[in-house]
């Protein structure tokens, strides 16, 4: 089965590692400490997963199943760095001693199904954080305090798109006396006079629909995006794609940003949204609008 998100499938992404994974078996005679580099007798291209095993004791510090970088020395060395950007820059782990029994190492595990269903929800997790989103029709259930009036707000960022069932103490409210925009539910300006009356009779209400109380109303639908905006499709592949290959796109540089306006000079701090700068051009317009909508 293939990893699927809410936005991308996996076939949108198309610099996925290698899918096979490469496995060798080396001795501790080919751990070398003072170099640290290993020679596993395969090409293990820098940036790669690797996982180690080992019959005995693995080279220290190395962890048995820990998952590693590879730093490419030539087509049968490599070297082991904590993460990717450490893998790109050359740097390895100090290894400390060579261990014993026979040890091996694997290639390639970041293909695995299972982890890209990882890289797409770390992606996708990631977009909607940024943008305080949800681009799907996702599952409204909200218990709320009553206030007392004949609309009530629910409080949400995304926007609502159906009510199913509005529920007033644990009694059913007609779901043709209510309608809803964006954020809100309220009676339906087009219910029968005699028909609200009779139900708030019923219900010994004499004045609103939704009366005061303590988590007293139940609402459910869905709420979120009917369909994904191609802007987010777009935004998701590109982070999925920037996690395989971290020379892809630009990253942020860490620290002070300094900036001239009208001739005046001043720094501050860089602020940090998706960490690479062409994302944060596609989301920009969804964060924007976000702020536009919070300040109306």
């Amino acid at each position: 089965m293939p990893a699927i998100g809410k936005y991308v499938h996996e076939d949108n992404i198309g610099n996925w590692p290698v899918t096979n994974s490469s496995t060798a078996n080396f001795n501790t005679t080919d751990v070398n400490i003072v170099d640290n580099k290993i020679a596993v007798g395969i090409d293990v291209v820098t940036g790669s997963l690797i996982q180690f095993t080992s019959t005995g004791v693995l080279p220290a510090p190395l962890i048995y199943g820990q998952k590693y970088y590879s730093v490419k020395i030539d087509s049968t060395h490599c070297g082991v760095a904590l993460n990717p950007v450490n893998a790109v820059a050359g740097t390895k782990i100090d290894l400390t001693a060579i261990g014993s029994g026979v040890h091996t190492i694997n290639v390639g595990l970041g293909s695995s199904t299972s982890d890209r269903q990882e890289t797409i929800d770390r992606a996708e997790n990631l977009v909607e954080t940024v943008t305080r989103d949800l681009y799907y029709p996702a599952v409204l259930l909200l218990t709320l305090d009553g206030n007392g009036k004949s609309r009530l707000f629910l409080g949400l960022t995304p926007k609502i798109l159906t009510i199913t069932k509005v529920e007033d103490g644990g009694i059913e409210v007609p779901i043709d006396y209510i309608d809803f925009d964006d954020d809100s539910i309220f009676l339906d300006p087009d219910v029968a006079s005699g028909d609200i009356v009779e139900y708030h009779y019923r219900m010994r209400i004499q004045e609103c629909l939704f009366p005061v109380g303590e988590k007293n109303i139940t609402v459910t639908g869905t709420y979120g995006h009917a369909t994904c905006p191609p802007g987010i499709k777009k935004a998701v592949i590109m982070l999925c794609e920037a996690e395989n290959d971290l020379t892809l796109y630009q990253r942020y540089a860490p620290g002070v940003q300094s900036e001239n306006t009208d001739g005046y000079s001043y720094a501050r701090t860089r602020r940090y949204i998706s960490g690479v700068v062409e994302v944060d051009r596609v989301l920009m317009p969804f964060i924007l609008q976000k702020l536009v909508l919070g300040a109306a």
